[in-house]
């Protein structure tokens, strides 16, 4: 074991010089920069799970769960009718479910971008089209605003706090 007598001088022998004290650990000016490294490393994976959970389940739910007699109600209120509504529908899901893959497989500042523009472009349409949104209940145009702030802030991330 490494405790007792005899086991400081093992450490010592292991390391190639005598530890160090935990009040001199780490310098004092690293302190800061290494703790913003720690909160930057779980951060930004939380929030890359958190926005690719939210891109997959829309388009499980759009797809699968949602009727799709009320997928196409809301589409027909953007101008979306006809056979191009299933297709908008479908190819919504699929491109939500694509940007969910992307965002655990590719992160990237281009892929933050991307989708920061089709929220935009999303809450722009339902703005115009269906503007009591914004006042409804549940809040499903308002929630833009924090998945914006999680985009903003992964954009601003550097690539790598390992340098």
């Amino acid at each position: 074991s490494a405790t007792g007598p005899d086991g400081a001088a093992r450490v010592a022998r292991l390391l190639g010089r005598s530890p160090r004290g935990i009040e001199s650990f780490i310098a004092q000016g690293e302190a800061e920069l290494l703790r913003h490294r720690a909160l930057a490393d779980w951060r930004t994976r939380a929030l890359q799970f958190a926005l690719a959970l939210v891109w997959i389940a829309t388009a499980v739910i759009s797809a699968f769960v949602y009727p799709v007699s009320g997928s196409l109600e809301i589409l027909a209120r953007v101008g979306l009718h006809g056979s191009v509504a299933p297709v908008a529908l479908y190819g919504a899901s699929l491109l939500h479910f694509a940007l969910g893959i992307a965002t655990l497989a590719w992160p990237r500042r281009a892929l933050w971008a991307v989708q920061a523009a089709l929220i935009l472009g999303y809450s722009i349409v339902i703005t115009a089209a269906m503007p009591e949104y914004w006042a409804h209940p549940f809040g499903p145009v308002l929630k833009n605003l924090p998945i914006l702030a999680i985009l903003a802030v992964l954009y601003a991330e550097p690539t790598s706090w390992n340098t």
